[in-house]
């Protein structure tokens, strides 16, 4: 199917056939409560079965499934599966083991991670991991749609763009694969005309089955998530950040990548108007590593960096980093990569 992008937004805002069963099984509950179990009894039980439409009224026990990735996939050889979520679908809680993108295109959606619930308004992106009890409802004309994504190319497709920031990366690694419960990201994007028009093409681009297909998809996937970075970075909540009152992990992180040749724990609490001891405890809790940790990995990472990509002698190097002795630095930097920087440089350029 092809349509433009001007007429994206009229497409997603059709009714689709189960979407208009599903909306009268909620007015009728919702109006007529006191004829709704004779109107359950009417539907006909051939349809939903064929259709594999959940009324939950109909249903003997609770349903509590578990999405496979095998299963989403089967048959599918591309590493995207793009969709647009029913509205009016009764809210179910469920599990998978890939990673799903809730775009929220317009309007207000009710979200349950983990048994929290979260209201998403327009231009909310929420990137939901495997592993991660959630449910969604949408009772009234909001648009959004999923982008489910394998787990292993939303690694190293997202993943692999935040390879010059460090810091950053291990944060998003820190809430996306080592928190066990409520693990989510919210980039809060609002009206930003950049980011709805890149959902747009990734849809359209979805829809068309055209050749190099999963190319395409692949390519759109990493210019949205840079956007998401580029524009938004500031802008993220998470079950980290939830608690860290004005400022974001992402925000902190962002200004020590910027700042980590001279930034000092005291300096930086300060900044951000923490306490010393409850700037540390942020730090650690939100990213897993402690603050010197950090300002050492970004430094040997800017390091690395120049040695493979500049001819700058190792003194200007530590100059660069913000070590004063280069003795100190020699022997940091052996430790971490296992050679000394002189043989690190011989190896990668010979490379």
């Amino acid at each position: 199917m092809q349509i433009s992008k001007s007429d994206f937004h009229q497409y997603l805002s059709e009714y689709t056939e189960d979407e208009i069963f599903y909306r009268n099984i909620y007015l009728q509950k919702k109006e007529h409560p006191e004829t709704f179990q004779e109107y359950l009894h009417s539907l006909d039980p051939d349809y939903i079965r064929d259709q594999r439409l959940y009324v939950p009224e109909l249903r003997q026990e609770p349903w509590f499934p578990y999405l496979g990735e095998n299963d989403m996939f089967a048959n599918i050889p591309e590493n995207i599966i793009i969709s647009k979520h029913y509205r009016y679908t009764p809210e179910f809680t469920h599990k998978h083991d890939f990673f799903e993108i809730l775009c929220i295109y317009d309007g207000t959606v009710s979200n349950q991670i983990q048994g929290i619930h979260h209201t998403l308004h327009t231009g909310d992106i929420c990137i939901i991991p495997p592993n991660t009890q959630h449910s969604l409802g949408i009772f009234d004309d909001s648009l959004a749609f999923n982008i489910i994504v394998r787990a292993s190319t939303f690694q190293s497709t997202f993943f692999q763009s935040l390879a010059a920031d460090s810091a950053l990366a291990k944060f998003f690694s820190h809430v996306l694969y080592q928190k066990t419960e409520g693990n989510f990201l919210i980039f809060h994007t609002g009206e930003d005309a950049r980011i709805r028009s890149t959902l747009e093409d990734l849809y359209i681009e979805y829809m068309l089955h055209a050749r190099y297909r999963s190319a395409f998809l692949n390519a759109q996937l990493m210019m949205l998530w840079a956007r998401l970075l580029r524009y938004h970075e500031n802008d993220i909540e998470s079950i980290l950040t939830k608690s860290s009152g004005n400022s974001s992990i992402s925000e902190i992180l962002n200004y020590l990548s910027q700042n980590y040749r001279t930034a000092t724990l005291h300096d930086t609490a300060a900044h951000f108007g923490y306490s010393t001891s409850h700037f540390s405890t942020l730090i650690r809790e939100g990213t897993g590593r402690t603050f010197l940790t950090i300002i050492k990995e970004l430094k040997l990472s800017q390091a690395s960096r120049a040695l493979r990509e500049t001819s700058l002698s190792i003194s200007s190097i530590c100059e660069l980093t913000g070590y004063e002795n280069p003795e100190h630095f020699m022997r940091l930097f052996k430790k971490t990569y296992g050679m000394t920087p002189g043989e690190y440089r011989k190896e990668h350029r010979e490379n």
